[in-house]
């Protein structure tokens, strides 16, 4: 697939990569940043074909025996860098890899690349030790590296990578794209949950995330009228994605948040829960909300962390806090 036509808001950044490359002017070491689900990953995997081709047409040429290696996932000269599980850290001995793999010679052409990503998944431990690698590069080693959450990403690790932006498809583009890509109904309240990410609104359909989305909703609902108890909302929810869980649970809170500091209804994240917002919004205090915010935060740390927390309990950690809410609203 060539990936800049198949998702045609690449095609700016790609023609960049391709001419610093071309005129010798492309970094040791690259950085791709931009939101998830945009094309990042797959951005930066075929430019790592690209940097191995050893073909003499355009590249990547998909002909030559490093092209047929890369696309049979078996090529001696890339490592791939990503976590082991999904929202989980990048370990130091992931990193010590790539130590290892960039001291050796290329087997297939003059080239060797690391894609490594996310990066802000690294944590302390392994970003110090992808420094020596990025301070001492080596002459036939290409590291290409993106994140969705660049802030999260040491100073030190930014400053020896040359930069690129992958900016999100306009609204417009994103839909086309999405109906052209799916046959699934109700595209445009999938995108806006993707945050208008084509590719991760596919991966969400693929993986029944967006109707997890909509009980998720009328969960919140049915327990602000009483129709539902808790105990039966987290018996629905216990085999959902966590993060995703724990994802909406944040934003409900910021959307209230939203409204407590004066924005237009139409700012809010959660849109189908705009009604139980502002009535929720106008009974609790900032100090409130924020405390209950950094709760979620920190549950979402602890999802992405090594401790192996209990994820049901997490969720009903926030649970509690929310129904004690709705009984202040019922007060």
């Amino acid at each position: 697939m060539k990936v800049a036509t198949a998702l045609p808001w690449t095609q700016a950044v790609w023609q960049r990569l391709t001419q610093q490359q071309l005129v010798g002017r492309l970094g040791h070491a690259i950085l791709m940043v931009g939101q998830e689900g945009i094309g990042k990953r797959l951005l930066m995997r075929e430019f790592a074909q690209q940097l191995l081709c050893t073909g003499l047409d355009a590249k990547p040429c998909g002909k030559c025996a490093s092209c047929m290696l890369y696309d049979a996932g078996s090529h001696p000269d890339l490592l791939m860098v990503e976590p082991e599980e999904a929202g989980k850290q990048i370990k130091i001995e992931q990193i010590r890899k790539v130590t290892e793999f960039v001291n050796t010679t290329p087997q297939k052409g003059e080239n060797k690349v690391v894609l490594l990503g996310p990066s802000e998944a690294m944590n302390n431990n392994a970003s110090n030790a992808l420094l020596k690698s990025l301070e001492e590069p080596s002459g036939h080693v290409t590291l290409l590296l993106y994140s969705h959450q660049p802030s999260g990403l040491l100073a030190t690790i930014k400053s020896r990578c040359q930069q690129y932006e992958l900016s999100p498809p306009n609204w417009q583009q994103g839909l086309d794209w999405l109906q052209v890509n799916s046959q699934e109904t109700g595209l445009e309240s999938i995108l806006r949950l993707a945050k208008g990410a084509p590719l991760r609104a596919l991966s969400m359909i693929e993986q029944d995330i967006h109707v997890q989305y909509m009980q998720f909703c009328q969960g919140m609902l049915d327990l602000s009228n009483g129709g539902s108890h808790w105990n039966e909302v987290m018996l629905k929810w216990k085999n959902w994605d966590t993060g995703s869980v724990l994802q909406w649970f944040y934003e409900l809170i910021l959307d209230m948040q939203k409204v407590k500091s004066g924005l237009p209804e139409q700012s809010l994240s959660i849109q189908e829960l705009s009604v139980l917002t502002l009535k929720l919004a106008a009974v609790c205090d900032y100090a409130q909300l924020e405390g209950m915010l950094n709760k979620a935060i920190f549950s979402q740390q602890a999802l992405r962390g090594q401790a192996n927390p209990n994820s049901q309990m997490l969720i009903e950690t926030l649970l509690i806090d929310w129904i004690s809410l709705l009984g202040q609203a019922r007060g």
